[in-house]
């Protein structure tokens, strides 16, 4: 699986830069194949030679994506009035909100910000469907970054700015009913924080909870962007992750066998996915925990060994289907972060270094109780690990490195945490006489947690500047320090390339054995 996940990024890639050939590549991809399948019958080896096929694949589902027609990006600037359905959930900032529109008579969309100061602030939903008129452009880009092959990627070729809310009008509902009541339920949510918190901790809470950045505070975001901690606002795989230990350690409790664990924690996720939204990092992290999930389920149930869950594939899986949906995600910094931060983690809690059990031992060791010692050396390994990972790539993309960023997650954290399964203990008690004090709890925690990021952040060196290029060498270093670990994990310390300087007791005994027996004879 990890071999065909390669091999299929890789044709990507490779596609990107060939001419358009589809009908070329799929008779290429088909007579490799074929010949492979018969050179195999005399030599089996040759089967690994699929991958080529694979590669082909990559390249071809690549070709086969839509692209936007440069004529396309010239009409955007004339565009002055749109008629279509809302095909995100809506995002409201503090004095405009942000949608995307998918036009009747047009394969592409368009993304729609809608400035409503001083007005009442609308109510949209998923599905609405409208007629909007305001000044259309074609994307343009900003210093190192290239915000219209981003939006490209998502199938938007124009922006819009609407000035006021009475250049939209509504023309009725389309699209899923089911993701219209989510969405409706997340704006109902998101109302109740701001009912029950401070300005400034709800505006952190919708960042934390539901991955909304826009009602933050400039200050407060400038202070996680300077800390590296920018990922606890992005709601991702550690989101995800956090809400699902809790929930797995509660049905665990009760006794509940894996083959029943599991389905009901898929059944949370898919509802976390319903009421945030459809985003790329959860969907990411939903694939890889479906994939752990069914092989743990199939392993309970006795129709496969345990041993052959690997976390490793399950990875390799899920990014093999979000490339098969949309092949662009390759280049996305998102899904190059989550699944280097994600790798890196598993690599480095592979049972073949034993880290797990080392911090464990170390612990027992320790004057104090073996929790309080063991959860901070685990929150180091972990954020260890995927700093190692995400490094490369932040290098590489926003020219910044961040010295102290292993020392801000060991902080925030477990701040992050409390913030976290406080929220979702609010969000369960907001229409009852629990959530003033709930409320109270989170806004305690959301409050530290806004200082210590702010105290990290204004440390000197925070946040280094360097050169794209940079990031190219640190990767080089990070695989340097993976390879050699899992070289000093084959190696003893008294071996080098299996030559041993002190004998073995097996040798002692074979020697000994040779010269009774030349003696007796």
């Amino acid at each position: 699986m990890i071999g065909i996940s390669l091999s299929f990024a890789a044709g990507i890639a490779v596609g990107s830069m060939l001419p358009q050939q589809r009908l070329l590549l799929w008779f290429a991809c088909v007579a490799v194949a074929a010949s492979i399948f018969v050179l195999s019958r005399w030599r089996r080896s040759l089967l690994s030679l699929l991958l080529i096929s694979v590669a082909l694949l990559g390249a071809l589902r690549y070709q086969s994506t839509p692209v936007i027609p440069a004529s396309l990006y010239k009409q955007a600037d004339n565009l002055q009035e749109v008629t279509g359905t809302i095909v995100s959930y809506p995002e409201d900032r503090s004095d405009h909100t942000m949608f995307i529109i998918a036009p009747d008579q047009i394969a592409s969309k368009v993304s729609v910000t809608l400035f409503w100061k001083g007005e009442e602030r609308p109510f949209l939903l998923y599905g609405d469907r409208l007629q909007i008129t305001g000044l259309g452009k074609a994307p343009e880009n900003f210093d190192n970054f290239d915000y219209r092959g981003y939006l490209a990627r998502q199938g938007i070729f124009a922006t819009m700015i609407v000035n006021s809310t009475r250049d939209i009008h509504k023309l009725g509902v389309t699209r899923s009913r089911i993701m219209r009541l989510g969405d409706k339920i997340r704006h109902r949510l998101l109302a109740r924080i701001d009912a029950l918190l401070a300005s400034e901790e709800a505006g952190l809470a919708h960042g934390l909870l539901f991955g909304e950045k826009g009602m933050m505070s400039k200050e407060v975001e400038d202070a996680f962007r300077r800390a590296g901690l920018m990922h606890l606002l992005a709601v991702s795989g550690l989101h995800l992750g956090i809400f699902l230990a809790a929930l797995w350690f509660l049905l665990r409790l009760f006794g509940l066998r894996p083959r029943i664990t599991y389905p009901l924690v898929g059944i949370a996720v898919l509802f976390i996915l319903w009421i945030v939204g459809p985003r790329v990092s959860l969907v990411r992290a939903a694939l890889l925990f479906a994939f752990l999930a069914l092989g743990s389920v199939l392993a309970d149930c006795g129709l496969i060994l345990r041993r052959w869950v690997s976390s490793y594939a399950g990875l390799a899986a899920a990014g093999l289907v979000l490339l098969s949906i949309r092949p662009t995600a390759l280049w996305d910094v998102g899904f190059q972060l989550s699944f280097a931060a994600t790798g890196a983690i598993l690599f480095v809690f592979d049972p073949m270094f034993r880290v797990q059990q080392r911090i464990t031992a170390v612990a027992k060791r320790a004057p104090l109780p073996t929790p309080i010692v063991s959860y901070p050396l685990l929150l180091i390994a972990i954020s260890a690990a995927a700093q190692a990972g995400t490094a490369p790539f932040l290098a590489y993309h926003f020219h910044a490195f961040y010295p102290f960023a292993l020392i801000a997650n060991l902080v925030a954290i477990p701040l992050a945490t409390l913030a976290l399964w406080g929220g979702g203990i609010l969000l369960l008690v907001s229409w009852s006489p629990l959530a003033v004090s709930a409320g109270k709890g989170l806004q305690l925690v959301l409050h530290s947690l806004i200082v210590c990021v702010k105290a990290i952040s204004s440390l000197p060196g925070s946040m280094l500047p360097m050169p794209g290029w940079a990031g190219i060498w640190i990767g080089g270093i990070v695989i340097y320090l993976f390879m050699l670990a899992i070289y000093v994990r084959d190696s003893s310390s008294w071996t080098l390339y299996s030559t041993s300087i002190v004998p073995s007791v097996s040798d002692v005994l074979s020697v000994l054995s040779d010269n009774d027996g030349r003696m007796s004879k």
